[in-house]
């Protein structure tokens, strides 16, 4: 009879979901409103008769929403978006959760609440809702905007800081209390199990994905995903963390992989099945008249937090040398909560935090911010406009003062020859750090099983062997870090003398050994509670260093391959979802309508009518129905040409047609005689030029801009990071750091210089 019950609510449950789902997006409203509406419906409350029986077991089910939803964030994760905009996202989520968290406790004081539902509020409030920021930025077409690329670096950096409350928030609701030390100690703990499950799945992944591919069913897939997203959920649940932390970590593992586009495809209706089950049942538990009751207090704290979540947002994104035009975008793109609030609220209600009073703020807020959003992110040019009338004038020039000098502190810390060094072998040390902290945990749980035996000292010297990698490498980069570190000292006046000689090779080992007595000190603060004792702490202590003393050759050669094997399953990763995406978009293509195209170089003659005219001028595509891919220019070759680019004498074109086009493309390109165009105006110096975030070009596009109709110049290549884009189009957002390569007169350049910095 339960199982009829539990089939019967949830007939009654998707079906209504389905209704208002088809509703809010024919009125353009975020479909989680309609789902937490929905609830209402159908709960205990509103109406004087509900359909709905067997509401603790709906709530159970309901929770593998949140599985699936943490998935997805996981697979759709890249750390390659957040290093741009990492400090500036870094530092307005700080802000932003330090304020949310302010004003969550001083609500719950207000109300008279306990300092447990103070804290679960303020986590819910700093939590910004994915879901609603991305489909905002998508729909206006915005994805490549600087402001979005910093909304999505904080989006990112949320989801870590959401796993992490989650922790935090499940001791609070267990102890009654926020402990400070044990915060620490849980983040640390985060720290090591993600890194050791993240290094380790993404050692594994390649095989399975192989796997996968190789059997190439569906089904087989999706039962592979669901069975994974459990297995490692339930090793984070082992480890007392969320489920939460696993599903996110499960999806993190797959994440740009070869079959990544599958997966998501796969599980994207069983996600949103489960993820709109979860927000319907939480609007069952919503008491509409409690949140009549408290009107005045969810009005207050939606304003509150739509105020200090853009405030707080602006400011951290400002201090970190972000244009102050596109800080206000991306911070307006944030003031909502969303999904993750509900889970926060979730958790309370699993915790026994029942205040009515909390689940009715939160569903109040949600619903407010979430619609208020789109209008608050329209008026920001108004804002804008407003806010420079405003503030005067020797607040603009502070402005820009701090902005030069922040970025010329950038700068220097760019071009420090100790942090070019230092920087990635540092970053080794503490991800080496972390998974011999966590081998050493994993050995200490193993060995209280095994008790005082045999096997226990075993155990312990086979945990030396595998900790032999961590070591070696640790005390390589330590080696570089030290060097690094002696060039910058010795190269000061005062410390000249001791440049030369052998007091030069004192100083390194002077300098190593300080530097590696720091670091024990603190690894054996960390990790002491978890060593051996007795006959196994001798065992793990001589296995080790012998190990090191007499085979540091071979362990220099075995952590080398280990290292290998990681970062090349990691590019391979990274390289084969794309690149078997195009492969299967050709071979279809190729399949359903053979196409007869060729290639055809051709030399642009000195005398050549087409010399000093672009592309778009002789309209080569239209006249011929060639296509121009390629061709070197001033030195350089340009794939996929700008057109808008001119030809120059000995240009190397090459041509994609079929046989007649590229027939007609060669009599049109290498025709003589007088040109048409008036040549002496040509643009003719080639130009690198960086944009500073203190120019008042940055953030907007080349159209915006006005390069061309400004300053006569073309933007013909832009090189981002490792990025390079030939002929960009003109759409393409000029960021902090992109430098131009640009085509013109020598006082256009210089004029254009001058704008961009």
């Amino acid at each position: 009879m339960e199982e009829h019950h539990l089939l019967h609510d949830l007939g009654w449950l998707m079906a209504t979901a389905a209704v208002v789902s088809i509703l809010f997006r024919a009125l353009k409203q975020p479909a989680i409103i309609g789902y937490l509406l929905a609830g209402l419906l159908l709960g205990p409350y509103l109406l004087p008769w509900t359909p709905l029986h067997e509401s603790g077991n709906l709530q159970s089910l309901s929770e593998l929403g949140v599985l699936f939803l943490m998935f997805y964030i996981g697979l759709e994760f890249d750390l390659s978006k957040l290093k741009p905009v990492a400090s500036a996202a870094a530092l307005g989520l700080a802000l932003q959760t330090i304020l949310m968290v302010m004003i969550g406790t001083s609500v719950g004081q207000w109300l008279g609440w306990g300092a447990v539902e103070g804290l679960f509020l303020g986590g819910i409030l700093a939590i910004s809702s994915s879901m609603v920021c991305f489909n905002l930025i998508g729909e206006r077409g915005d994805i490549h905007r600087p402001y979005a690329q910093l909304t999505a670096g904080v989006l990112i950096l949320e989801d870590i800081l959401a796993i992490i409350l989650l922790v935090v928030l499940a001791g609070v609701g267990v102890s009654g209390q926020l402990d400070y030390g044990a915060v620490g100690q849980t983040t640390f703990f985060v720290g090591i199990f993600v890194v050791v499950v993240f290094l380790i799945g993404k050692l594994v992944a390649p095989s399975a994905v192989a796997m996968l591919e190789k059997i190439g069913n569906a089904e087989t897939v999706t039962l592979f995903t669901v069975g994974f997203i459990f297995a490692v959920s339930l090793l984070a649940e082992q480890a007392d963390f969320s489920l939460a932390l696993g599903s996110f970590l499960a999806g993190a593992i797959f994440s740009r992989s070869a079959i990544s586009h599958e997966i998501e495809r796969l599980t994207t209706p069983i996600r949103d099945f489960f993820s709109a089950l979860f927000f319907v049942t939480i609007g069952t538990l919503v008491n509409p008249y409690d949140l009549w009751a408290y009107k005045g207090t969810i009005l207050l704290v939606t304003a509150m937090m739509m105020v200090g979540k853009f405030i707080a947002c602006w400011v951290g994104f400002v201090l970190a040398a972000v244009p102050p035009r596109v800080a206000m975008r991306a911070s307006l793109s944030k003031v909502q909560i969303g999904e993750f609030g509900f889970v926060i609220a979730a958790l309370a209600l699993s915790l026994g935090v029942t205040n009515p009073a909390l689940k009715a703020v939160t569903t109040g807020v949600a619903v407010i911010s979430i619609m208020l959003t789109p209008s608050a992110f329209a008026f920001a040019p108004r804002l804008q406009k407003s806010a420079e009338w405003l503030l005067p004038r020797q607040a603009h020039s502070l402005l820009k003062v701090y902005l030069d000098w922040v970025e010329t502190v950038k700068f220097s810390l760019r071009s420090s020859s100790f942090l070019m060094i230092a920087r990635k072998p540092l970053l080794r040390i503490g991800i080496d750090f972390l998974m011999l902290t966590g081998l050493l945990i994993v050995a200490s749980l193993g060995a209280r099983l095994l008790g005082d035996s045999t096997w226990q000292r075993l155990l312990w010297g086979a945990v030396a062997l595998g900790a032999i990698p961590f070591l070696v490498d640790i005390l390589r980069s330590l080696d570089v870090v030290t060097l690094a570190f002696s060039e910058v000292a010795l190269a000061r006046p005062s410390l000249r003398l001791l440049a030369k000689g052998p007091a030069r090779a004192l100083w390194r080992i002077g300098a190593f050994s300080l530097i590696l007595f720091g670091f024990s000190g603190l690894f054996l603060i960390a990790c002491a509670p978890y060593f051996p004792t007795g006959t196994s702490l001798l065992v793990f202590a001589l296995t080790t260093v012998v190990l090191l003393v007499l085979g540091w050759r071979r362990a220099v050669k075995l952590q080398s391959q280990l290292e290998f094997a990681v970062m090349s399953s990691m590019e391979d990763a990274a390289r084969s979802g794309a690149k078997a995406a195009v492969q299967d978009a050709i071979k279809a293509m190729t399949r359903k309508n053979p196409w007869p195209v060729d290639l055809l170089e051709i030399v642009i003659p000195k005398n050549a009518t087409v010399v000093g005219r672009t592309l778009r001028q002789i309209n080569l595509r239209r006249e011929t129905g060639a296509t121009v891919v390629a061709g070197p220019h001033a030195g350089r070759t340009h794939y996929g040409v700008s057109p808008d680019l001119p030809l120059s004498p000995d240009d190397h074109v090459l041509l994609v047609a079929e046989g007649e086009q590229l027939a007609g493309a060669s009599d049109l390109l290498t025709a003589t005689g007088t040109a048409k165009a008036d040549q002496s105006g040509l643009p003719h110096q080639f130009t690198r030029l960086l944009v500073a975030p203190t120019s008042a070009l940055c953030g907007q596009t080349l159209m915006e801009a006005g390069i061309r109709s400004k300053f006569g110049v073309s933007v013909v290549g832009l090189q981002r990071g490792d990025d390079r884009i030939t002929g960009p189009a003109p759409d393409e957002c000029l960021n902090d750091g992109d430098l131009l390569l640009v085509m013109g007169s020598e006082a256009g350049v210089e004029s254009l210089r001058e704008a961009l910095v």
